[in-house]
């Protein structure tokens, strides 16, 4: 540790940054945090650069709950901002000029359309937010359409890589399950609103919003198919169709997610318990 820099236990840095102790051990395992330092075993110190990191993830999340890899994403990008507002590509990112700028928009667009739904939503609204002018909004985006849809590919990027995340880390089909179960409820209002908006669209006939649905549905299915496959082919659940038991249970979670957004009975780890205990029971060779 450096002489005459001001350190602290996780306590105090859970009492400056407002940010539960749960959390933050979640953003160092995930690599949003730097490593404390450590003078033993138990005991980690850290500094002010933790408080000034934790303040960014809180300013880039607002009051949302979004996944580990939007935010990943997001924050490692920051740094090759003034850049790409510039008019260059930061080295090693392969941005195209301009990205930053169109992130920044896709970002204030976010909150305004969770806000004020699409339909309520106006240019001048997602403008402001974003604090640009009309006149640069139209450099970017053809209208409020265009803009919606880039919304949706970023959302869908965002969920599949958090998605593929859990899948890949656990390797194993229950506890896979468990996870995405998880990572589904404790994102469902980062991207539920804007879900039900792109339903709305399905419904009034906008033409793209059905493939485009389509495409968030398969690529959120796509990671539980495989470990299914994968689980049948192991010989380690009955030969089910692993589409339709994908399909399945991303219905009872997103229903179970529902629940717990009114009711307080149940909580996350209750919900995620008895998906398990009710898919072993309904999967296994018997």
């Amino acid at each position: 540790m450096e002489k005459g820099k001001r350190v602290m236990k996780i306590g105090e840095l859970e009492r400056l940054s407002g940010v539960p102790r749960h959390t933050i051990h979640q953003y160092l395992r995930h690599g949003l945090l730097p490593p404390p330092a450590r003078t033993g075993r138990t005991m980690a110190y850290y500094d002010d650069s933790h408080l000034e990191r934790l303040a960014e993830i809180k300013r880039v999340k607002g009051s949302a709950r979004v996944p580990i890899a939007f935010l990943k994403r997001v924050l490692g990008e920051a740094g090759a901002a003034g850049k790409e507002e510039a008019g260059e590509a930061a080295p090693g990112t392969g941005k195209a000029p301009g990205e930053a700028r169109r992130r920044q928009i896709r970002e204030a667009a976010f909150r305004v359309f969770l806000e004020k739904g699409y339909q309520g939503a106006r240019v001048q609204d997602i403008t402001a937010a974003a604090g640009i002018s009309t006149g640069a909004f139209y450099i970017y985006y053809r209208d409020k359409r265009d803009l919606f849809m880039d919304t949706i590919d970023e959302l869908i990027r965002d969920t599949v890589a958090g998605l593929e995340e859990v899948a890949a880390r656990e390797g194993d089909l229950l506890k896979a399950t468990a996870e995405i179960a998880r990572f589904y409820i404790d994102n469902y209002g980062y991207f539920s609103g804007i879900i039900n908006q792109l339903r709305g669209l399905m419904a009034s006939a906008e033409p793209s919003a059905r493939d485009k649905f389509a495409s968030l549905h398969n690529r959120m299915a796509d990671p539980i198919v495989r470990e299914i496959r994968a689980a049948v082919e192991a010989g380690r659940i009955r030969d089910l169709d692993p589409e339709l038991l994908a399909r399945a249970l991303m219905g009872m979670v997103e229903f179970l997610a529902i629940l717990l957004t009114f009711d307080d009975r149940y909580t996350t780890d209750q919900a995620v318990s008895f998906l398990v205990d009710l898919f072993t029971k309904g999967v296994g060779r018997g």
